[in-house]
C-alpha cells in the first residue's frame, strides 16, 4: 500500500476511469478486464507507463512508482 495519499478531487477523478473498481485515499483496485489487459499487453511489449496512459490514467496521480510496481496489486 502506497503512503501517498490521493486527494478528494483525486479520487473523483480516479472513479470516472472505467477500468478502476474502487478507489480510496490509500489504494486503486482495478477491474479484472484491465488486470487482464494490463498482461496481455505487458506480454505484447508495451511498457507499465504505456498501459497506463492508453487506458485513460494520468501517472501525475497514480505515481511512476505505483505504475511500476501493478505487478504487487494484480497478484
Amino acid at each position: 500500500m502506497s503512503k501517498i495519499l490521493f486527494s478528494p478531487k483525486e479520487i473523483q477523478k480516479l472513479q470516472k476511469n472505467p477500468n478502476v473498481q474502487q478507489v480510496s485515499e490509500r489504494a486503486i483496485i482495478y477491474t479484472d478486464e484491465f488486470k487482464r489487459k494490463f498482461i496481455d499487453e505487458y506480454l505484447a511489449g508495451k511498457t507499465p507507463r504505456q498501459i497506463f496512459n492508453e487506458h485513460g490514467f494520468d501517472e501525475e496521480i497514480i505515481g511512476i512508482k505505483r505504475i511500476e510496481t501493478i505487478w504487487l496489486s494484480l497478484a
